[in-house]
């Protein structure tokens, strides 16, 4: 696996676009980069490979890279942000791919789509999570860009308002979810795509479980996991790592927002 990750040299907590941000509750920056240390470490150490993006000072939400865009294997899908305070971050991640050697492509600019946020692979397949960030209609036409089935999830809670917040597929057969931040309709879509779902206690939610990083049976997460999630892990064969990221959750992200998936 490798992952893109952004360094928090410029990260701050400004506005207020999610209802984790507070401008009150500041990010410590002394705590922000030892965050950041520890979670690249425990990737490498995992196995996975990193690639560094520059950070830019105009954009103090650059460090939540999985929004940047989707990639399957040289191309990549270039995210339309909703809010205009990330919008700029577009650019620069678009520049960034062409100058690896990448395809890139854009939806329509009036189709809002954040990325691998929203996006999310199992197998062959991608989920896509809208009704917060991202727009239903990104879903047919990443279809036929990606040539894969996209299955639409509709989120429901402002909480956990990205796909990757609530949702995190661990294999082809099993996914663990919050199962407050979708419908029965898409709780029943679920059942239908995984034989195996795992789900997170309100404890778990606080820290945005689902938010995590899946690299053979090693999950890395953020810290306060509860017992009985734990225990569910480890039954079904994976071993949990978890790092602090008190952080970057008041930004509204997590271990799986400060990473872009380049190879799986």
């Amino acid at each position: 696996m490798k992952l893109l990750v952004c360094p928090p040299t410029y990260f701050r907590i400004e506005y207020e676009i999610n209802p984790w941000m507070s401008i009150a509750n500041k990010a410590d920056s002394a705590k922000v980069e030892e965050q950041y240390q520890t979670l690249t470490k425990t990737f490498l150490e995992s196995g996975i490979q990193l690639e560094e993006f520059k950070a830019d000072q105009r954009y103090p939400d650059m460090v939540y890279t999985a929004n940047y865009a989707v990639i399957q294997d040289k191309l990549a899908v270039i995210a339309n942000f909703k809010f205009p305070q990330r919008q700029g971050e577009s650019e620069l991640a678009e520049n960034y791919f062409k100058q690896q050697g990448y395809q890139v492509q854009r939806l329509p600019e009036e189709i809002f789509f954040e990325g691998e946020g929203d996006f999310l692979r199992s197998g062959n397949r991608w989920f896509l999570g809208y009704g917060k960030r991202s727009m239903q209609e990104a879903g047919p036409l990443l279809s036929a860009i990606l040539n894969k089935e996209v299955i639409p999830l509709e989120l429901v809670d402002p909480y956990f308002y990205h796909l990757d917040t609530c949702f995190a597929p661990l294999n082809e057969d099993t996914v663990l979810i919050n199962p407050g931040s979708f419908t029965e309709s898409g709780l029943k879509t679920i059942r239908k795509y995984f034989k195996t779902i795992l789900l997170t206690q309100p404890e778990d939610n606080q820290i945005m479980a689902c938010n995590l990083i899946c690299h053979d049976k090693i999950i890395i997460s953020g810290k306060g996991f509860s017992e009985k999630l734990k225990s569910s892990l480890h039954q079904a064969g994976f071993m949990l790592i978890e790092v602090p990221m008190s952080q970057y959750i008041k930004g509204g992200g997590s271990v799986k927002c400060c990473s872009l998936i380049l190879e799986s």
